[in-house]
């Protein structure tokens, strides 16, 4: 299937190079040696409630990073995918919820990060606590309870931390109020 899907991209890459170096309604293409190293986005600005200026209506994105997310994607899918099995065969107890279909917030949310800025999420934390840098095999240890999990394999699917990720949360909204004393905290230190 990845096979196929890259020769269909290797097919619209081609199309596209042979064009001007547009984009279309993506924006332009930098080429080198008939590849194309970076892609620049353009849309349109944000309507603002109180704010002199907003979010930039551009931006650009090289092919080592575009490759890197695209690798974080697929990474998150094919974990979630043996956790799955892993559910199936009872290797994990408990809840597994999965989060297939969700790998490009992860990886986007990430990318747009600074390294001081922090994370909570809701239940669905797999995909979160690898991008954070928990490798795969920490996060599948800890769904099936083994002390080499990302927290001795007590956690579960739900509770899992990383620097800077403080985990997800069983509980429906109870992560709001613990992303608004980390956010506070971080206004308090300044970052």
């Amino acid at each position: 299937m990845l096979a196929r899907q890259a020769r269909l991209l290797a097919k619209t890459a081609a199309k596209v190079e042979s064009s001007t170096g547009s984009l279309g309604v993506f924006g332009t293409t930098t080429q080198k040696n008939g590849i194309a190293t970076e892609a620049t986005f353009d849309y349109h600005p944000y309507k603002l409630h109180h704010l002199d200026e907003g979010p930039a209506t551009s931006t650009t994105l090289t092919r080592d990073e575009g490759l890197r997310l695209y690798h974080q994607m697929v990474t998150v899918r094919r974990m979630e995918t043996a956790a799955a099995n892993l559910y199936k065969e009872k290797a994990i107890r408990g809840f597994c919820h999965l989060c297939s279909g969700q790998e490009a917030i992860y990886s986007g949310l990430v990318a747009g990060m600074r390294s001081q800025d922090s994370v909570i999420t809701s239940y669905r934390a797999h995909g979160f606590t690898y991008v954070m840098g928990i490798p795969v095999l920490g996060v599948l240890a800890e769904l099936t309870g083994k002390k080499s999990g990302v927290v001795r394999g007590k956690g579960g699917s739900m509770h899992m931390y990383a620097k800077n990720f403080y985990g997800g949360n069983g509980i429906v909204g109870a992560q709001v109020p613990l992303g608004a004393g980390i956010a506070f905290a971080h206004k308090y230190k300044g970052d």
